[in-house]
């Protein structure tokens, strides 16, 4: 994901959930003049629409042409201990996977949300925002937003599961840096 706007091109990971809805966070799309999405075999998607979360650091993109692979969404949260896995591109660059467990769920260290965040120690560089983290079967757990120390933070599933099935909880716009 390309986000030029705010004076920059900024970058972040992101996935897609069905063919034409493309998860990231809101911080990635903030400001956009333009996005750019382009998949992990090198062809550029066009955006018709964006949402960013006013709950979490979400933020849902939609495409007109449709994606080329979704991931499933996991029914629940996943226990502390449980495997995870992030998978993005930092800084627009190769695919990278880390691996972690779930470590707790503490509040939002950015201070957007009221709902616990899943913390891991699945590193994520500077660019994997919007990562998804996933489980042992492969199914969406989190989608990764930000790092402090050796713990990385990500939005769990249930929150987004929220977003999905109640539209109130989304903007049609984010200023830069995300706020809305």
């Amino acid at each position: 994901m390309r986000n030029i706007g705010c004076g920059e091109v900024a970058r972040g990971s992101g996935f897609a959930i069905s063919d034409h809805v493309f998860v990231t966070n809101r911080h990635v799309i903030g400001g956009a003049a333009l996005l750019q999405v382009s998949t992990y075999d090198g062809h550029d998607i066009d955006v018709t629409a964006t949402g960013a979360v006013v709950i979490a650091d979400l933020a849902l993109v939609w495409t007109k042409q449709p994606l080329p692979a979704t991931i499933p969404l996991a029914t629940e949260n996943p226990v502390v201990g449980a495997n995870v896995t992030a998978v993005g591109f930092p800084l627009g660059g190769p695919l990278t996977t880390t691996h972690g467990r779930v470590l707790k769920y503490a509040p939002d260290p950015v201070g957007w949300s009221s709902l616990p965040m899943l913390v891991n120690d699945a590193p994520i560089e500077h660019g994997s925002s919007g990562s998804p983290l996933i489980n042992d079967a492969g199914q969406l757990v989190g989608v990764a937003y930000a790092g402090e120390g050796n713990s990385y933070y990500a939005v769990p599933v249930e929150v987004l599961r929220q977003v999905l099935t109640n539209p109130n909880n989304y903007s049609r716009s984010a200023a830069c840096g995300g706020v809305l």
